[in-house]
């Protein structure tokens, strides 16, 4: 069975080695034997992601605040509402 590997040549000597390591690009690391097309739907991908991860946070801060203005009108509602009751029950008597 052949398999594939990577020959790394210098000026002196070529070493053969079947270790991919990936490489650095502002996108992240690519897998050796992408063609251009894979690497810019990668890219593509990455950027879709990273927009949907701070939208993703963005709307997690909304929802937080608006559960925390619910939570303070349902407490002011229901002490209003206490407060009624209470003053309702006095003038019965």
């Amino acid at each position: 069975m052949r398999t594939r590997h990577l020959s790394l040549v210098t000026s002196t000597h070529s070493v053969t080695t079947t270790v991919r390591s990936s490489v650095l690009s502002p996108y992240g690391p690519v897998r050796a034997g992408l063609t251009t097309s894979q690497i810019t739907n990668e890219a593509r991908l990455t950027e879709l992601l990273s927009s949907l991860e701070r939208e993703v946070a963005s709307l997690l801060s909304k929802s937080s605040t608006l559960c925390d203005m619910l939570s303070t009108a349902t407490e002011e509602v229901s002490a209003v509402v206490s407060s009624i009751a209470i003053e309702g029950a006095g003038t019965d008597e």
